[in-house]
């Protein structure tokens, strides 16, 4: 709010007029402009105007953007994204490729974008099919060939001809599954048509009943980049310098593409991921999540492979929770299996396999995987879970309440798995612990607690996720209590899904008193969490109180 003697009249309007001027939103910001001085104005109450002061900003930032104009004007961007879907009737447009078959799955406008931008997705999707195709492992390129002459619109030739290929390309798409899926060969052709660039995708197999699960049933495919009022369908919804981007395919049978629900979303992810990735061109961004840093792709694919044929069926079958097994099936194999094949990199090959507890197990799945996979540990939990009696009696699992101040652990390696309150206190557990050489850890941060136990808060700046911040404050952690952090962006079906790894470094004294300092404010205002099964017996004594309340 802003005030003013009423003597003066009514300068809202011109207050937020001034502003949007001198201070305007981030994405309309001119990223050569300096906003400092007009922000000790504008923007003096701003609680996270401190952070954006610091020397630590750019540190601090989401781990997929350090750029926070650029950041703000993709997502603003992400939000103008209105596709239409014609997955409910058939209707085909007039492409000025050579056939006039093509239904129009979906498309969607997109704002001040190039032909490069398209051009450029494309290419890397080209590359790599895995990216779009999740059931592919590799794309093998065994032809690429390109015109010169048409790759320069302005070229005499282009302005002669209405229709050529630019770019062609012959690939193979290897599955993961080598043994139970066969690979598919594939032409893949860059026209250019008049205000037009399309990616056809033609699969090439002998028959097409052998074209595999993972690739549409189509006699081809096609992404399209359209320029404004180009094509014969609602051309009167384009406006400025608005461009279409569409899917369309050439059926091998009228309707086949959308026959089911699954069909209609892939077509609906594949749209959304041509307008993003086309809008992230647009504005220069490039991720910065990197897969398969610490341990790499073959290494964990192979393991995954052999865990799920080995566990996933029998326990999706008999899980006796409530919670969903196909989620924490899958996601517990696809930990385990990553956390092995970090072990073997990790551990010396004279030594034995190394030992671990688990911290806050949950389930308990984890432990159990790595018991019957040959590695010895147990679990720690505040509740038993009913799905606990299920594992046999070589699988150690405990119910208990941690203390994390007092507690130490006589193992090489300490897991922390959403472990929520424990998770700040493992590398300080980890740093106390008499393990012969100190045991490292491999945490999996979930929800955001600091050393009391209680939930955390960040100011957040566009482009940031309260959860990159508070791995950032984990790492920052175990650093300061002397361990070697590294970070991997895991492959399981869940959003918090960064694994924090700490092995010790060489001075493993040298930060005895911040550990000394943690402890003592541990002990002074870590408050363990109340058992559910407590909360639950509270919840039924407060019921019957109220039942015998209302009957007196």
């Amino acid at each position: 709010m802003t005030y003013n003697p009423l003597s003066e009249g009514d300068k809202r309007e011109e207050y937020y007029a001034d502003k949007r001027i001198k201070f305007p939103p981030l994405s309309e910001r001119d990223p050569s402009k300096d906003y400092t001085e007009a922000a000790k104005t504008y923007n003096f109450a701003n609680p996270i105007l401190h952070l954006m002061q610091s020397e630590n900003y750019e540190s601090q930032l989401g781990a997929e953007a350090t750029d926070t104009h650029t950041e703000a004007l993709r997502l603003a961007s992400f939000a103008k994204f209105k596709p239409t879907y014609y997955h409910d009737e058939l209707k085909y447009v007039s492409t000025g490729l050579d056939s006039n078959d093509w239904r129009i799955l979906a498309e969607a406008e997109i704002e001040d974008s190039e032909d490069s931008h398209f051009l450029s997705v494309m290419d890397k999707w080209i590359r790599e099919a895995e990216l779009i195709i999740p059931p592919i492992k590799n794309t093998e390129i065994v032809e690429d060939t390109s015109s010169s002459n048409h790759n320069d619109p302005h070229s005499d030739v282009n302005r002669s001809a209405t229709n050529y290929v630019i770019r062609h390309v012959c690939r193979v798409l290897v599955p993961k599954r080598k043994n139970k899926d066969p690979t598919i060969r594939e032409h893949v052709d860059i026209v250019r048509t008049n205000n037009a660039i399309f990616a056809r995708f033609i699969p090439q197999p002998a028959d097409t009943m052998e074209i595999p699960f993972y690739y549409p049933r189509v006699h081809e495919f096609a992404f399209g980049y359209i320029e404004s009022g180009s094509m014969d369908s609602d051309d009167k919804n384009h406006h400025g310098s608005s461009c279409k981007l569409i899917i369309v395919a050439r059926e091998l049978d009228t309707g086949s593409t959308t026959v089911t629900s699954k069909h209609c979303m892939i077509w609906k992810d594949l749209i959304k991921r041509l307008y993003k990735w086309t809008a992230t061109e647009r504005f220069g961004y490039q991720k910065r999540v990197l897969h398969d840093v610490i341990v790499g792709y073959d290494a964990y694919t192979a393991k995954y492979q052999e865990l799920k044929a080995k566990y996933a069926l029998h326990w999706v079958e008999n899980w006796p929770e409530q919670t969903d097994p196909r989620k924490f099936v899958y996601e517990d194999i696809a930990i385990a299996s990553w956390i092995i094949c970090l072990w073997q990199q990790k551990q010396d090959p004279q030594k034995q396999r190394p030992t671990f507890v688990d911290l806050g197990c949950g389930n308990g799945l984890l432990v159990h995987l790595l018991n019957s996979e040959g590695f010895s540990g147990y679990g720690i939990d505040q509740c038993s879970r009913k799905v606990w009696s299920n594992f046999g009696e070589d699988t150690v699992l405990r119910a208990q309440t941690l203390i994390p101040y007092e507690f130490t652990v006589d193992v090489d390696w300490i897991i922390g798995n959403h472990a929520d309150e424990l998770v700040p206190w493992i590398p300080v557990i980890a740093t106390r612990s008499s393990s012969a050489s100190r045991p490292g850890f491999i945490v999996i941060p979930c929800c955001p607690h600091d050393l009391s136990g209680s939930k955390m808060s960040f100011p957040v700046m566009p482009g940031q996720s309260k959860y990159h911040l508070y791995v950032n404050y984990i790492v920052d952690l175990a650093s300061k209590c002397g361990f070697e952090v590294e970070k991997e962006y895991l492959r399981i079906p869940s959003t918090k899904n960064v694994a924090i790894v700490g092995t010790f470094g060489t001075d493993t004294n040298a930060n005895s008193l911040f550990v000394d300092n943690l402890l003592q404010t541990g002990a002074q205002e870590f408050i363990a969490r109340v058992p559910d099964s407590v909360k639950n017996e509270m919840r039924l004594e407060k019921a019957r109180e109220r039942a015998k309340a209302l009957a007196d």
